[in-house]
């Protein structure tokens, strides 16, 4: 019975990868030409709203370690935590990749 239920449910899991593989590759066929366009028509703009998002991003962040006065109050906290964030990323991107 349990053998029954394991390969019932392995053969449902391989139809849902298969059926969001296919999908995938759908939607990447679709948007890969719009997406290559867009961004040769206007790569300075594309420059500038990604530089302006990730500055914006640094400087939320900035302005949310400062209103927090516990964290401003201690730097080489915001250090430790800035590191043991990369840390972990890095150890987890090793795993998966």
């Amino acid at each position: 019975m349990k053998k029954m239920i394991t390969q019932s449910v392995t053969k449902v899991f391989e139809g849902v990868d298969n059926t969001v593989s296919h999908v995938e590759k759908e939607v990447e066929s679709l948007i890969q030409p719009v997406r290559k366009t867009a961004f040769s028509r206007f790569p300075i703009l594309f420059t500038l709203l990604v530089t302006f998002g990730v500055a914006t991003t640094f400087f939320g962040f900035e302005r949310i370690i400062t209103e927090i006065t516990y964290i401003n109050d201690r730097p080489f906290l915001v250090l430790s935590i800035g590191i043991g964030v990369l840390t972990v990323t890095g150890t987890l991107y090793k795993k998966l990749g």
